[in-house]
């Protein structure tokens, strides 16, 4: 079907289908939106067909606005995808790829550890090569799909955890002996997206399961992908709180006017809809970067991300002030969004790296130093 279509049934389905799953979408409203596509975009047969990235961010903002969680769990597919069909040997790919298109295998990204988040040096996932295999150990954390997962895409190091070690990525098969995928604790944000911890004891892996690239960089690619999502679901999120704040201010009186009368109200209505309108171009600007050019525009990736998930917690804020103690109320549409939002500053490199990776680069660029 063609860009429109897609976006039309998307829409219809967020209204007819999703208030049937609710949070609980985890893992049938994901094979529905597999029937119709989304996850498959990127993707003809075994090619990636990257023209297709500014109609993915459209899927994910759109899917965002009505369940970030969701969105999610559906744009993950096409990361670990991604990786698959530009990485993966032939085997590999033809085992996990179309699977995952229709929602019937689940995968996963695995980097962070208890002790290496940002600082990926410190990982202490090795992975020991034996003839035509390699033996893997080590733990993650915060994986997104952890315990119900098919199969991992893990980084590791390769033969011993210095932190001169080359990296690896490999696809693990979850049955296998020694691999454990287990739940993790209830997140305040992304209800819904199930997350966890794994576990690696001499896992043998063969060694075609590793992907054709230097482990860190494969992953990091992987990872620009993940951050133009990150900023999809984050225009999303002001976008839904943006539309939340409009009609509480509309309906809510107060001193004998709407809240939309005052000032005050009429400001911080203003400033969400420059900031929506603001991330929204600068992720579409990231998007078609990535058509154009292998693991597209890094810094403009980053800008995105970066901007658009503080833009997303900052304006949820708001939208809660413009709420007032009804905004407070558990389970209630705002304050989910406002722990949502939360989410996006923290996964796929917190703000704080991201400020720091383009700070460094700006004085390189605007000073030489």
């Amino acid at each position: 079907m063609d860009a429109p279509e897609l976006l039309a049934r998307l829409d219809a389905w967020c209204t007819e289908r999703l208030p049937s799953y609710g949070t609980n979408f985890f893992p049938g409203a994901m094979r529905e939106l597999a029937e119709l596509g989304l996850q498959s975009l990127l993707f003809e047969g075994d090619d990636l067909v990257l023209e297709r990235q500014v109609l993915a961010h459209e899927t994910s903002e759109r899917l965002a606005r009505a369940l970030p969680a969701l969105a999610i769990a559906t744009s993950v597919a096409r990361l670990h995808g991604y990786l698959l069909a530009k990485y993966a040997q032939p085997t590999v790919r033809e085992r996990y790829l179309e699977g995952t298109k229709r929602a019937e295998l689940f995968g996963g990204f695995a980097m962070t550890e208890p002790h290496a988040g940002t600082d990926v040096r410190a990982l202490r996932t090795v992975a020991v090569p034996q003839g035509n295999e390699y033996v893997l150990n080590g733990s993650k954390c915060w994986i997104g799909l952890a315990g119900v997962s098919d199969y991992q895409i893990v980084l590791a190091k390769e033969g011993h955890e210095g932190r001169d070690a080359d990296t690896i990525a490999l696809v693990v098969d979850m049955s296998s002996a020694g691999a454990k995928g287990n739940a993790g604790p209830a997140l305040s944000g992304a209800v819904g997206m199930p997350n966890g911890t794994l576990e690696f004891r001499d896992v043998r892996v063969p060694a075609e399961n590793v992907l054709t690239c230097e482990g860190f960089a494969g992953m990091m690619d992987g990872l620009n992908l993940a951050r133009i999502e990150a900023a999809s679901f984050s225009c999303g999120i002001i976008r839904r709180a943006l539309e939340l704040a409009s009609e509480r201010a509309a309906c809510r009186e107060a001193f004998g006017k709407p809240l939309s009368a005052l000032p005050s109200i009429q400001a911080k209505l203003g400033r969400m809809w420059t900031d929506y309108r603001a991330a929204r171009e600068l992720t579409l600007a990231a998007a078609a970067s990535f058509q154009e050019q292998p693991g597209g525009d890094r810094d403009l990736i980053s800008m995105a991300k970066l901007f658009a998930s503080d833009a997303s917690r900052r304006h949820t804020d708001e939208a809660m002030q413009i709420y007032g103690a009804a905004g407070l109320a558990q389970q209630s549409e705002v304050w989910r969004l406002h722990n949502d939002a939360k989410v996006m500053q923290i996964f796929d490199g917190t703000s704080e790296i991201h400020e720091t990776m383009l700070g460094r680069r700006a004085a390189k660029e605007f000073t030489g130093v």
